[in-house]
């Protein structure tokens, strides 16, 4: 008797300014495939921008990750997390690493114990809607909507543009500047994971002598870096073959 098909779960964690819209498509076509699938918004961003303050940091958004996972007595989870969210997501796995089956890391930053996003991503340094903040109501915010942030996030066609322009909500400065420090500073080697990103990325960094380790077998989307926009078909096949490769046996 044939097996039955394993379903995946996946939650989708995303970057610096953008909610659970930017999976919008992803989702859509994992669901098609039969998989479980949970799009987040963090604290202060995209859908959950009226909670913004000037407190709102790292710590914030790895907590609501853990405290969604640990509501809906998630297992098995694949964590994916694009950009920025590299952060979030290894730090949720060191949190509740029973709960976890695999991390994939889309086009995003993956820290070692001890750093912030700047630190782990030392490219950031050289974009100004990164690293630059403004300080609006009081709060220092980084990736304001505008034209140069849509151009880093690499988004070339008018229906994608206008997409991101109308989601997009300026990102709490805070987050990016708050060190990561981990219980387990090998947690992604421990539970296992994966590099998906875009050539542009991969190689900047070789460039740069900063590829972390697990990346030398990245898999790679010759797209710009808000890749689930942009190429989400492609997203969604990496997606599935890391839900295939990991299932239990």
């Amino acid at each position: 008797m044939e097996k039955e098909k394993e379903t995946a779960v996946f939650v989708l964690v995303p970057g610096g300014g953008h909610g659970a819209w930017c999976y919008g498509l992803v989702k859509q076509l994992l669901e098609n495939a039969g998989q479980s699938v949970y799009a987040l918004s963090l604290p202060g961003i995209g859908e959950r921008a009226m909670e913004l303050t000037p407190d709102t940091g790292l710590e914030d958004h790895v907590n609501a990750v853990v405290e969604f996972i640990l509501e809906e007595n998630l297992q098995d989870v694949i964590l994916v997390g694009h950009s920025y969210g590299g952060m979030v997501i290894t730090g949720t796995a060191d949190r509740v690493p029973d709960r976890i089956r695999h991390i994939v890391y889309l086009d995003a930053v993956h820290p070692a114990d001890g750093q912030n996003l700047l630190d782990a991503q030392p490219m950031a340094r050289f974009v100004p809607a990164v690293s630059v903040p403004r300080i609006i109501d009081g709060v220092e915010i980084c990736l304001y909507p505008d034209d140069e942030t849509l151009a880093f996030l690499g988004l070339t066609k008018p229906e994608d543009i206008a997409f991101a322009r109308e989601h997009l909500t300026p990102h709490p400065y805070r987050s990016f500047t708050d060190k990561l420090y981990l219980k387990q500073p090998d947690i992604a080697s421990k539970i296992g994971s994966t590099h998906i990103h875009t050539a542009k990325t991969l190689e900047g960094l070789m460039m740069m002598g900063c590829v972390p380790d697990g990346m030398e077998d990245a898999m790679v989307i010759d797209t710009g870096h808000d890749l689930m926009i942009t190429e989400p078909q492609q997203t969604a096949d990496m997606l599935l073959k890391v839900a295939k490769k990991t299932e239990q046996r």
